[in-house]
């Protein structure tokens, strides 16, 4: 076994940008102590951005997790536990080598297959489509060799957003067959809608994330047994056994699990080929899986939802993960995400909680004004990072990335009337997308279009268009809404920037109909022209916005 190398609390392996802009690259341990100079890291994904940001969490869960609010507060004025959290990395500096001896950072020593082989970096690149690599920069030598820093960036990625299908069968998986390793699932973060809270640094940001272990419905795990610790404080060298952790999985073995082993979660059994002068291949096996029914218990960054179909498989009530849609704005996920309680009939026919917000989220909710000094923030940053995974979950699709700034009064619940009143707005404002979507559609049909699906493309056009054209004002209107005035008077002024948009671009479709619309059809479903298509829409649009609600010119 070669000697221990490359480790990652001095090498340079962080990408961070600075208060002032630029960019720097930092190892764990200058980043701890340049926490009130690091505006955020700038890793190449913002998955990989939030996967590095979740680990040094874990640290900072395992050395100071606030026994509860009044703690939570005396460590705000103190800012983050960044001492104690590098006294804790030089305890454990052996196993942040990335290469060599028997503690390999997230890694297994002497992981390998029975034929000894060796895959591509394909396996490690998220941005590489693995078989189809037509649309990639990454090709030739670009993929035979990485740097060492970049591929501590890719493991510590796979291990959160590495995507389901067959894996290597490592030798010493007695799960493996064929010489497969078939599918678990993503890695842990895969399932996960995360949210993460930013200040005006990372000193700021690790505190805004660090909440009681016990906040919302989380369970607290003790901190002194095996799994109240990180991954990588296990005493035995890790190996390619693994093991299905999963809650409601009656063959699995479920455990409590604490918060620091949950950001360190070890969803693939890794082994990085190569040295300080750069890595040329991985081998990359199944290793412990989780399922995300009822998660919530232990996760404290995810959105959850309220899940009919796994309640009913399960027989109890069931919460799973809430996924982001490619495309689809945070704000629109709003609902369900602020401190507005709205519910769902249950598979037991009883009124179940439809939406949980992150447990980071609950605990802000809860803070009291007057226990917080002036320095908590005024307004918050709220971030969303998500994957969309093609079929099976075996590839990558999309990353979802975004990021909100709300008024900290939206988020206290003694304002839940201006929380509620943002959830009637977002809902509304998709309403509003339904009408224009149809018109969209009408006219489609008015045009020549039929069958089935006719319309469907055109109304899909125009809802994009839509929330195109709202998504700055919407946000803007967002930070507006701080309380200084009535929650009613504040959704008034929404709806008239609504109403606004919506006969823009009722106006523009209208505009773009060809003259067969004009003098239409019949549809097999009654007869479409442009003026009937407009007619519908305006009875919609003053259902949803009725005129004498909105101080509105120019619309009648």
């Amino acid at each position: 076994m070669k000697n221990p190398e490359y480790n990652l609390l001095d090498e340079p392996w962080i990408p961070v940008r600075l208060l002032d802009g630029t960019i720097a690259d930092v190892g764990l341990l200058e980043l701890l102590r340049r926490t009130t100079e690091i505006a955020d890291l700038a890793c190449e994904l913002p998955t990989q951005s939030i996967a590095i940001q979740r680990l040094v969490l874990a640290i900072a869960y395992r050395v100071a997790p606030p026994r509860d609010a009044r703690d939570w507060v005396r460590q705000w004025d103190e800012g983050a536990p960044t001492e104690q959290m590098i006294e804790y990395l030089e305890r454990w500096r052996d196993r942040f080598f990335l290469f060599g001896g028997r503690f390999p950072f997230m890694q297994v020593a002497d992981l390998r297959t029975a034929k000894d082989a060796v895959s591509g970096l394909e396996k490690l690149i998220a941005d590489v489509p693995n078989g189809e690599q037509f649309f990639t920069t990454r090709h030739g030598r670009a993929l035979a060799c990485i740097p060492p820093s970049e591929a501590a960036r890719w493991l510590v990625h796979a291990q959160a957003y590495d995507p389901s299908g067959i894996r290597s069968g490592a030798v010493g998986d007695s799960q493996v067959k064929g010489g497969k390793g078939y599918p678990i699932g993503p890695s842990w973060c895969g399932h996960l809608g995360l949210v993460w809270l930013k200040g005006k640094d990372l000193d700021e940001t690790l505190v805004l994330n660090l909440v009681p272990t016990d906040a919302a419905q989380l369970r607290g795990v003790e901190s002194s047994t095996e799994w109240g610790a990180c991954s990588w404080e296990v005493s035995e060298a890790e190996s390619a056994v693994r093991g299905d952790y999963s809650l409601l999985d009656p063959s699995g073995t479920p455990r409590d699990i604490s918060i620091p082993r949950l950001l360190t979660w070890h969803s693939r059994r890794v082994r990085l080929v190569g040295n300080r002068e750069g890595v040329t291949g991985v081998v990359l096996a199944q290793g412990d899986k989780l399922a995300p029914q009822q998660m919530y218990r232990y996760e404290p960054q995810s959105l959850w939802r309220y899940s009919t179909p796994q309640s009913k498989k399960f027989k109890q009530d069931v919460y799973m993960p809430r996924k982001y849609e490619a495309g689809r704005a945070l704000w629109r996920n709003l609902p369900g995400t602020l401190p507005t309680v709205t519910t769902v009939q249950g598979v037991d026919k009883q009124p179940k909680q439809e939406f949980l917000p992150s447990a980071t989220l609950s605990f802000h909710y809860q803070l009291d004004n007057a226990s917080i000094e002036t320095t908590y923030p005024k307004v918050m940053r709220i971030q969303a990072v998500g994957v969309t995974y093609g079929p099976q979950e075996a590839t990558f699709e999309d990353i979802y990335s975004d990021e909100l700034t709300l008024s900290v009064a939206v988020m206290r619940v003694e304002h839940e009337d201006l929380s509620a009143e943002i959830d009637r707005q977002v809902r509304l404002t998709e309403e509003i997308a339904r009408d224009v979507g149809n018109l969209a559609a009408n006219l489609a049909r008015a045009a020549g279009e039929s069958g089935e699906g006719a319309g469907d493309g055109a109304r899909d056009r125009a809802k994009e268009l839509f929330f195109s054209a709202v998504d700055t004002d919407f946000r803007t209107w967002l930070t507006q809404v701080d309380g200084r005035e009535g929650a009613r008077d504040a959704g008034r002024r929404w709806e008239c920037s609504l109403r606004q948009h919506a006969v823009g671009i009722q106006g523009a479709l209208v505009r773009g109909a060809s003259s067969s619309a004009i003098i239409g059809r019949d549809t097999g479903r009654g007869y479409m022209n442009v003026g009937i298509a407009e007619n519908y829409f305006r009875a919609a649009l003053n259902k949803h916005l009725p005129l004498q609600k909105t101080n509105q010119e120019g619309t009648k």
